[in-house]
């Protein structure tokens, strides 16, 4: 019967590492330049000046995207607390407008962007007058899970 216990826990405990055994990486440059293109594409046929991607942003947008992953949750608000304003302090970026959109599950860019602008709220962000500047972050399905995609967009002041 102690065997059969050991085994049942070894076997929960290898699932609870599975699911937080994601590898983080930088986004890869050719996600975040397809989704650059699908957002600056869907601005200017809203007649919206184009964002420009800010390394920084994209430093925040990944550690977002990696803390999901790695956590197994999906939120605005982060591990830590932190939410998306916090988050772009904590990379260098001082802001006067500030927003997040994340997504789970999506395959592709085109996937998660059609999403988006399906969603009055996420399209508000995509959209919005008052950003300058957006960051990517992404972390591929592994293991039954994902993939997080992040966008986060910032009008630095």
């Amino acid at each position: 019967m102690s065997k059969l216990i050991l085994l049942a826990a070894a076997a929960l405990l290898a699932t609870s590492f599975a699911a937080n055994a994601v590898q983080c990486r930088q986004a890869s440059p050719t996600a975040a330049a397809e989704m650059l293109a699908a957002v600056n594409a869907e601005r200017a046929a809203s007649g919206r000046a184009p964002l420009a991607q800010d390394p920084r942003l994209d430093a925040a947008a990944q550690a977002h995207a990696c803390d999901m992953a790695t956590n197994g949750f999906f939120d605005h608000r982060g591990s830590s607390g932190s939410d998306v304003s916090a988050r772009v302090r904590g990379v260098g970026v001082s802001s006067c407008t500030t927003a997040e959109n994340i997504a789970y599950g999506w395959r592709t860019a085109a996937q998660v962007m059609a999403g988006w602008m399906e969603s009055s709220g996420h399209r508000a962000n995509i959209l919005r007058g008052n950003v300058a500047a957006i960051g990517f972050g992404y972390v591929p399905a592994e293991g039954g899970a994902g993939p997080w995609w992040v966008q986060v967009f910032a009008r630095p002041c």
